[in-house]
């Protein structure tokens, strides 16, 4: 038995171990250069003895081996990064992980794509203005910046004027390049020079980055950067899932250099540094003049051979419904159709190839080879022998996911701008959908919320598993609408005209029947207007029974407590948001401007409730003012019906509301003593202690889309407004004195004669006792019901 038992182990060492294999898995996560390229894996060697490990690319095969490019080197930052080198510019390529055994076994990873950049070139100039010590570093540190910089940004049309400032105690630079280097021998070297050299592409010197309304910052102040690239870059090189950039009006960090005693001078330190500033260019800050939009670069791995399937983001564009197809007229449009359809139709398939020389992509449609086109009729599908410029385009990467109205992710696969490569126009013409199902030429907006002008690219996989992730969001849209509609019904009320309350029943009951057998995202969709109409018809019949208890339309509207940034507002330029709220300073704006539609409202009586207030001058100034009875406020709260006004007020003066004692540490102490908001930040906690409630009541006699502003001048110096929190109810289909004289004609008689109303037994609408028989409407505990 011994001997047996021997023998078998000596077959699993000698026989089964030579089945054994390495674990080689090449990471998605890369960095690249104009002529080199990092790379890192993860290696399970499973008892394997290995001679070699390294990375094999080339730029013809998609699984390129050891007898292509290859390299062992290696650098290391929280880990192996594996250095590709001697590629060429601007050249597409695949690169992979292997490993050698000592038996001679090579072992591979799966294929990354990548397009390296074309070289920078940023030039320099130094005026040797100090002694030949001081020029001699100055010159060195200079050059290496740039070299650099050459080799890991593709940056243009950038000339570092670097100049000796004697007075300088450290050194400084304005946006474009204009660079002093003072006598401090730390301040000599490379690092400063990147650093500043980070000022010169817009870094702490451009509203892109210090605004308080960018895109790309989170906060005017000290806050992260929200472009994809550079925090990628960061996960990558740090090997670091949680790593992000972070910056304030000046800085950025890691790599930012901000000091001499950052500067370790490490080759890991400068590539980092390097490789951010071609990164924060490619998210869209805009690193010179003549790269005022996002620098070009392979932003959506694409393969030449794949039919694409291409939505738009906007849902009232067919995000979840509909594809952008070639019309016979050669137009753009997106129709309805489902991801089955699609993919049997090469009208609505698209080729997407990219060009490395310019880092530009083009669109063929696969029916009929037209590219789609930028010309004088807009951006339309044209037939092209070759691809030049106007039917090439730089993609952009949105920032955010794609979701639907509910907020459920639709995708793993980002959005992205088709912008036309007039790279020195902040607002160059790019692709937009409209509603009707056309497309336009819009002007380029980098916001978030300008999903009209972002579209998505999905293999026909992709493209069903999106649509049903679609189903399952409408789905959800249906039953969040459902729940809002039976929660207007629940509020205590009163009909105008009889039968209302059974009509809404009746389309609810019908609409929740049809959803069951509901197959696609249009049928649902058309079932969740449905149930809104109902909702909105039933409130043009009824009037409440109790106005501390109005009809809640809170949840039509979007985004009422700016959780989500100011997503679902129309804000006027200079606003900036902190802390869920938005704020205008004069500083920033001389205006305020904020505003959201409503759609398919019934004619009545509103309420708008908000917390804000405006300071419409200094603290002390606008204390004193009050003090004299002369409010100042200059910033309206309103609401329209149809494009018709019907209520307006002034927002509260920040005296209003004054408190005895601090609130926060940031309040302002007026003259007697009692305190004010005096920051974002104080404002909030302020805020949340139920200050600064402002409530605006009116009666419109038409229906339709109900607006709700906040708007008027804030021209006077220091003047700031500052809101959160908008509520909106609804109190009937009359005017409140109307609502007013029913409810009281109804509860008189109780109050009267100190009749008590039965809470037991079924009653009519008009309080008569009825038996279990009765048809209609009743009234059971407090609660309707139809009896049938």
């Amino acid at each position: 038995m011994k001997l047996r038992s021997l023998l078998t182990l000596i077959f699993a060492v000698f026989f089964l171990g030579s089945f054994a294999q390495p674990t080689v898995k090449t990471d998605t996560r890369y960095a690249r250069g104009a002529t080199k390229a990092y790379g890192r894996m993860s290696l399970t060697t499973n008892g394997v003895s290995l001679k070699e490990r390294g990375f094999c690319w080339s730029s013809e095969k998609k699984e390129p081996t050891v007898n292509d490019g290859k390299s062992t080197k290696t650098i290391n930052n929280n880990g192996l990064i594996y250095v590709m080198e001697n590629l060429t510019p601007a050249t597409m390529y695949y690169a992979r992980a292997y490993v050698t055994a000592t038996t001679g076994e090579t072992y591979y990873g799966d294929a990354i794509k990548f397009a390296t950049i074309p070289k920078g070139t940023i030039g320099w100039g130094y005026d040797n203005g100090g002694s030949a010590a001081e020029n001699n570093r100055i010159n060195n540190a200079v050059k290496s910046c740039v070299d650099y910089w050459n080799e890991y940004t593709a940056i243009p049309d950038l000339y570092l004027n670097v100049h000796y400032g004697a007075q300088t105690p450290t050194a400084d630079c304005s946006y474009g390049g204009w660079m002093r280097i003072g006598p401090n021998a730390s301040y000599q070297k490379t690092g400063t020079v990147m650093h500043e050299a980070l000022h010169a592409i817009g870094v702490g010197t451009t509203e892109m980055w210090n605004g308080s309304s960018s895109p790309l910052r989170k906060g005017a102040g000290t806050g992260e950067w929200l472009g994809d690239r550079a925090n990628d870059f960061l996960k990558f090189w740090d090997n670091n899932s949680s790593s992000v950039l972070n910056g304030d009006g000046t800085h950025l960090w890691p790599y930012g250099i901000n000091g001499a005693h950052e500067d370790s001078g490490t080759e890991i330190l400068y590539i980092a540094n390097s490789m951010l500033a071609q990164a924060v260019g490619e998210d869209g800050l805009p690193i010179t003049g003549s790269r005022s939009l996002c620098m070009p670069h392979y932003s959506f791995t694409q393969e030449d051979d794949v039919k694409y399937y291409i939505k738009n983001e906007n849902e009232s564009c067919g995000l979840t419904t509909a594809f952008l197809v070639e019309t016979e007229d050669h137009k753009l449009k997106w129709e309805t159709m489902t991801a089955d359809k699609a993919t049997a139709n090469d009208a609505a398939a698209w080729y997407i190839t990219f060009t490395p020389s310019n880092q530009l992509y083009q669109l063929k449609n696969a029916s009929t080879g037209n590219y789609i086109t930028y010309n004088a009729n807009g951006i339309v599908c044209e037939k092209s022998s070759s691809v030049n410029e106007n039917n090439s385009f730089v993609f952009m990467r949105s920032r955010t996911d794609v979701t639907s109205a509910t907020g459920s992710k639709l995708t793993t696969e980002r959005s992205y701008w088709i912008i036309t490569p007039q790279l020195g126009n902040a607002t160059a013409p790019c692709l937009s959908a409209n509603t009707n199902g056309t497309t336009s030429t819009a002007s380029f907006s980098i916001k978030n919320d300008a999903k009209s002008q972002r579209w998505i690219f999905l293999t026909s996989s992709q493209a069903k598993a999106m649509e049903n992730s679609g189903l399952i969001a409408a789905r959800d849209a249906f039953e969040k609408e459902y729940k809002m509609a039976m929660a207007l019904y629940n509020t205590p009320h009163a009909e105008l005209a009889a039968g209302a309350d059974e009509t809404f029943l009746s389309a609810l009951n019908t609409a929740s029947a049809s959803y069951d057998n509901a197959e696609n995202v249009e049928q649902v969709n058309a079932l969740t207007a449905d149930v809104r109409n109902a909702a909105l018809a039933l409130l043009g019949n009824v009037y409440v029974t109790d106005l501390d208890n109005p009809f809640n339309l809170t949840p039509y509207l979007n985004n009422p407590g700016f959780a989500s940034n100011t997503n679902g507002w129309t804000v006027g330029a200079g606003a900036a948001y902190n802390y869920s709220e938005l704020e205008f300073y004069v500083d920033k704006t001389k205006t305020v401007t904020l505003a959201q539609l409503v759609k398919g409202m019934p004619k009545g009586t509103f309420t708008l409730k908000m917390q804000g207030f405006q300071r419409p001058g200094s603290n002390d100034q606008v204390y004193a003012d009050y003090n004299a009875g002369n409010n100042k406020v200059t910033v309206n709260l309103e609401m329209t019906m149809a494009t018709r006004q019907f209520a307006i007020q002034k927002v509260k003066n920040i005296m209003e509301e004054r408190q005895k004692s601090q609130v926060h540490n940031d309040d302002k102490k007026l003259a007697d003593g009692t305190h004010v908001p005096n920051t974002m930040a104080s404002t909030r906690l302020h805020f949340d202690k139920g200050y600064y409630e402002n409530v605006l009541t009116g009666y419109t006699e038409d229906s339709g889309d109900l607006r709700i502003f906040l708007r008027g001048s804030n021209n006077a110096s220091s003047s700031w407004t500052i809101c959160d929190n908008f509520r909106l109810y609804f109190l009937g289909a009359l005017p409140l004195e109307d609502i007013q004289e029913k409810i009281t004609s109804v509860q008189s008689p109780i109050e009267a004669t100190g009749y008590k109303p039965q809470t037991t037994g079924i009653f009519n609408l008009n309080g008569q006792r009825v038996n279990e028989s009765h048809k209609g409407i009743v009234i059971k505990n407090g609660k309707k019901y139809i009896m049938k």
